[in-house]
Parts: C-alpha cells; structure tokens; sequence
C-alpha cells in the first residue's frame, strides 16, 4: 500500500481489535494489522510481501484455498466458523488462552489501482465458544440428572402404588375380619353373661370399635391429597355433613352467603369431625353456628359452639396425632385436609362458653361466585 489513501486505510485498520490480512489474488499478503501482529507473533515486516499459504499453512489444504478462490472468482463474502474451524491462524507460544477459537471472514476488497483483492478478518470468539461449550455441558448435565430424577421418580411411583394396593386389600381384610367379630360379639352380649366377663365382652367391644376408627383413619389419611382439589359451597358442606343421629338434637346456623373454598374432596371428612368433635366434647352443647369474615387478602371461616370449650391448657395439642379421648385422630386428619390447599385452623374459644374455631383460607383459594 503506497497510496496516501491506503496508508489512512493502514492506520485504520491498525487501530481495530480485530486481526486484519489483505491479500492479492495470487495470495501475496499486502497487510498484516498490529493486532493479528500481537495473536501470532508475526510481525508485518515478517508477513507482508509472502503468501499466505507460507504464513498460515492451514491455507495450503485444498478446502481452504478453494475458500479463497471463490471470493477472487467473484463470490460473496466466506466465513469460516470456530465451530468447524477452531484456530486457523497460529498463535505465539505465550498467547494463552488469546485467540484459541477464530471466526474467520474473507470478502472482497477493491483498493484504487491496486486490482481484486481480498480482506480476511479474524475475530477472536474464544470467550463466548467456551461460553457456548460450558453452556451446553451444563445443559447436558441437566438433562442426564432429570432423567435420572425421571426414573426414580417412576420407581417411586411404582413402590408407592404396590404400598397402597397392599394396604387397600390388608385394610379390606381387616375391615371383613372386624366385622366377623364384632358380629359374634354382638351376639355373645346379647346373651348378658354377667359378671366380669360382661365387663371384659364390653371392653372388647370397645377395642374393636377402636380399630375400626384407625382403619378408616388409615384409609382417609392414604386417600388425602390423591384427588384434584374442587370448590366446594360452604352452606352446603355443613347443611351436608349435620345431618343424622349425632346431630338430633343440634341446631347448626350457617350464614356464609354463596362463600365456596377450594379444597380436597375430603374437606366433607374435616367438616363432620369438627361438627362432631363440637357435639362429642361439648358435653352439653345445642348450638353450632358457622360464620364468615372477609379480609383483604384472606376468608376466615369461623365455627363455635355453646359447650364447654376447649381448656387453656390443651389448646396448643388438640391438633396432635394421637391426643384426645377417643382416637385422637379427629382433629388431626382435619388439618391436614385443610392443608392440603393452603388453609389453617385454630381453636379460639373461651374456655366454660364453648369451642371457636377459624379456618383461615388464602387468597385465590376461595370465591363468591355472582359477586364482582
């Protein structure tokens, strides 16, 4: 380049940091810039004036120097990617990692009396390939581990189906065994034996009714969660679950308007305890009222009676598995219903005026279908 138009295109291109090679149509490098100078070690003096070939070897395949002819012959613009082509040109010993992986672009380039000629630009992309090259190791390595967590979420599955048939029919057995002796039971006390042993049929009787409690336990606690939770008419559920013999006697008052709670199937389970837990251990309790109270962000649904109440000192375990005096399961089974979707449950009564209850329910968990 001897023009004063190419020596202003020679400072420009020096100042770029990216590595620039122009080179004539028989190959012969015309200009070498200070960049791809600094990557390989080679200086102008050194480059400028011999073939490319001699300088970068990879030229001398017949791939590559095909490469080149078609941008002499009239062709546009060839790149040749890091992908397939990771270094072409060498680098100094010392470089490190500097120019590892080269994007390469031939195009051509017409100086003023000078001929066809052609500009090779090369472009360090050793930063973002290696970016490229862990991205894809991690997302291989996320792949094989949901795959393994795949498999063992299957296996899991099957484990946990061959447990539950095997409860279902150990349960369905107990429960047609069960029924057998109570039902010889039964017909042992009409007999009224008298006696000690009309005390220990009693006991018997009881202890029978008791595990028939802790099957039912077992299967309501196997088939929580299983089901896709609905909505569920709060009026409805109660109207629903005071009805029978335990209830005889009770009046139950619900004012919840059209309130309806998203909840699973058996929230029909966690109501009835809660009613019956009020008629079991109320001692004398006649009312049962069921309210609702709207807060910003939440349904508070509250259910008290006119018993006793729940004493001061046993408020914090009434929900324990295993506390109370008949299974103890009662109220246990029904917070876990109720959390199933989210909601909770305290007791918040006055001990000597009965039991309160409130079930606080989340938002988006619950609706009033006709009200904006």
């Amino acid at each position: 380049m001897t023009s004063d138009y190419a020596s202003i295109i020679s400072q420009s291109l020096n100042t770029l940091p990216v590595g620039i090679c122009i080179i004539r149509e028989d190959h012969t490098i015309t200009f070498w810039n200070r960049t791809i100078e600094t990557w390989t070690g080679i200086s102008q003096i050194q480059a400028e004036g011999r073939v490319l070939e001699d300088v970068v070897p990879v030229f001398r395949e017949h791939h590559e120097k095909s490469r080149l002819n078609v941008v002499f012959k009239g062709g546009g613009p060839v790149i040749l990617s890091s992908r397939f082509h990771p270094r072409i040109f060498p680098l100094r010993e010392n470089s490190q990692n500097e120019g590892k992986y080269q994007r390469i672009t031939i195009s051509p380039f017409i100086l003023q009396d000078e001929g066809a000629q052609a500009i090779i630009t090369v472009e360090d992309v050793t930063a973002i390939t290696e970016q490229v090259f862990m991205y894809r190791q991690i997302k291989d390595q996320v792949a094989f581990e949901l795959e393994e967590k795949k498999i063992t979420e299957r296996a899991l599955e099957m484990a946990l189906s061959k447990l539950n048939n095997l409860a279902s029919i150990t349960r369905h057995d107990l429960i047609n065994n069960l029924t057998i002796f109570e039902g010889y039971l039964s017909i042992v006390l009409n007999l009224e034996p008298g006696g000690k042993i009309q005390t220990y049929l009693e006991k018997m009787k009881d202890t029978a009714l008791a595990m028939r409690r802790h099957i039912t336990f077992a299967r309501d606690y196997q088939e929580m969660g299983n089901a896709v939770p609905a909505w569920y008419h709060v009026e409805s559920l109660v109207k629903n679950s005071g009805i029978g013999p335990t209830f005889r006697d009770i009046t139950i008052e619900t004012n919840t308007g059209n309130l309806e709670i998203l909840a699973d199937p058996l929230i029909v389970k966690a109501v009835y305890n809660l009613l019956e837990n009020a008629v079991r251990h109320g001692e004398h309790t006649t009312h049962i009222r069921v309210t609702s109270v709207k807060d910003p962000d939440s349904v508070t649904i509250i259910l008290e009676d006119n018993g006793v109440g729940v004493p001061s000192d046993i408020k914090g375990r009434i929900f324990n598995k295993g506390f109370g005096s008949n299974t103890g399961l009662g109220l246990f089974l029904t917070r876990e219903i109720l959390g199933i979707t989210g909601m909770q449950i305290i007791e918040t009564g006055t001990p000597g005026k009965g039991a309160r209850f409130e079930i606080r329910v989340p938002a988006g968990h619950f609706r009033y279908p006709g009200e904006e």
